[in-house]
């Protein structure tokens, strides 16, 4: 995380306070709030339609940013990648109290950075159960939805833990990062490895618990996700090994969405973006493309 040295400038307009400070990927990672204890922390990336990328519970934006900025960084896209309340520098979120809380403060990031026009938003376990339900807060505007091993509301129907394949490269971790690899990660090679401690090892920290539980993990929303249409290509990614969140619900996605691409993979579980990335490119690719956002043009040398 950020050093709390670091220059830090903070205004407040319309009763909306914003913090804004380098981050350590070099740019700015800003702040939004309801209160000092109900926060948002987001960094924006690119330019183009914008698209909210929310990771999951007991992660951070950090994951999905290192995962998802080489699959897409060809396209115009604007990546906002959020810390969901109670997680990374969204904290403290005592103000946080019920699900709808977490879209309001979407709502204020949106009034910032996209007021007006349409937008994509994509989630990873339970970042995506709140994509879901961004998506049925603000049907009409939404250009497109990516859900990747999404967790959904109610009782996860998953299989039994099962290791795809085991290289035993875990014996270089200390124990306490030795479980959480071998917790998420069902393809335990030196490439899953070096991803685990790249995007993983730096995000995993405390997270607020009770704002975990009543606001992050806990459904349903005002607008159900479940009955509100949405006319716009949608893109359902599992793992057919995922232990956390399953996969067979996940497939009926397809029924609630007209325009949906369900895909399972096999030999790959919770940890699919980093188990199997050129997969979940390709899929991320033909998406963008249904979606008519072209790639941008080859710089010249």
């Amino acid at each position: 995380m950020a050093s709390c040295a670091r220059s830090v400038e903070f205004a407040r307009t319309r009763g909306l306070g914003r913090l804004r400070r380098l981050n350590d990927h070099g740019d700015m990672t800003t702040t939004v709030g309801l209160s000092d204890a109900a926060l948002l922390a987001y960094d924006a990336v690119g330019a183009g339609i914008p698209l909210l990328a929310l990771h999951g519970a007991y992660s951070a934006r950090g994951e999905v940013r290192d995962f998802l900025d080489p699959m897409i960084d060809a396209r115009p896209v604007r990546r906002l990648y959020i810390d969901l309340p109670g997680h990374g520098d969204s904290r403290p979120s005592s103000g946080i109290r019920q699900p709808d809380d977490v879209l309001d403060l979407v709502d204020l990031l949106l009034d910032k950075e996209a007021p007006t026009g349409r937008f994509l938003v994509l989630g990873h376990s339970f970042g995506g159960h709140f994509a879901r339900a961004i998506a049925a807060r603000h049907p009409d505007r939404i250009a497109g939805i990516a859900l990747i091993c999404p967790a959904l509301a109610g009782e996860q129907r998953i299989p039994a833990p099962a290791v795809v394949r085991d290289d035993h490269v875990s014996t270089a971790l200390d124990p306490d990062q030795r479980a959480e690899y071998e917790g998420y990660f069902v393809v335990r090679t030196v490439e899953t490895l070096e991803r685990f401690r790249r995007a993983v090892v730096p995000v995993v920290g405390e997270v607020d618990e009770q704002t975990l539980e009543s606001a992050i993990t806990a459904g349903p929303h005002t607008a159900d996700p479940d009955t509100v249409a949405v006319d716009a290509p949608v893109l359902v990614i599992s793992g057919r090994h995922d232990h956390w969140v399953g996969w067979e619900r996940q497939q009926r996605l397809g029924d609630r969405y007209p325009r949906a691409t369900v895909v399972t993979a096999g030999d790959a579980g919770h940890a699919l973006p980093h188990e199997r990335p050129g997969l979940v490119a390709a899929l991320l690719s033909d998406w963008l493309d249904e979606i008519g956002i072209p790639t941008a043009p080859a710089r010249r040398r």
